[in-house]
């Protein structure tokens, strides 16, 4: 592919990530009206996510884009090209998104919250808390992998009952804090 090509093709997929979105809906309900969506499956390519990854944190940037608001966005890689945060990102309190709070305690979630949980040093799960103890997520834990679901992750007690190893904190809430996209 010369550089035209690639020009046009970066440029296109820019524009897709960023384009605006004239109205604004409930970021639980995008995330609701998802479940069952297979397009986040770890064996497909999605955009600029390639087969035998997980796509949990591309949904969760998908669904918040959706809904009226602006793509998450964090550094990428040598702080040139922002790239959507990972979900051990989201659950990490070092790392700021714009438009969104610190991480919280998930007792404090509201529907609409993205809640997040870090797994080891880079790993982790990210997902959209639609009611009480309920998320929607791309989960990885099932057949087939990445299939987007509603269930109760990320609000389970037991140890390892989300995933987690037994160093892992317990999940946390971020809030969208910022202004709706114009």
């Amino acid at each position: 592919m010369g550089l035209v090509g690639l020009t046009l093709l970066v440029s296109v997929g820019w524009w897709m990530e960023n384009r605006r979105v004239d109205t604004v809906r409930p970021l639980a309900e995008v995330a609701a009206g998802s479940v069952g969506e297979t397009k986040y499956e770890a064996a497909k390519w999605n955009g600029w996510y390639r087969p035998g990854s997980n796509k949990c944190n591309q949904a969760v940037a998908d669904w918040i884009v959706a809904s009226g608001h602006p793509r998450p966005k964090v550094p990428g890689h040598f702080g040139v090209v922002p790239r959507d945060p990972s979900a051990h990102e989201w659950a990490d309190s070092r790392v700021e998104i714009a438009g969104w709070s610190r991480p919280m305690a998930r007792e404090l979630a509201l529907p609409g919250d993205v809640i997040a949980q870090a797994h080891g040093p880079v790993y982790g799960h990210v997902g959209v808390v639609v009611a009480a103890r309920r998320t929607v997520s791309a989960y990885g834990e099932m057949t087939p992998a990445g299939l987007v679901v509603e269930n109760d992750w990320g609000f389970r007690t037991g140890r390892g009952e989300n995933g987690e190893g037994p160093a892992d904190a317990a999940p946390v809430v971020r809030r969208w804090v910022g202004k709706v996209s114009q």
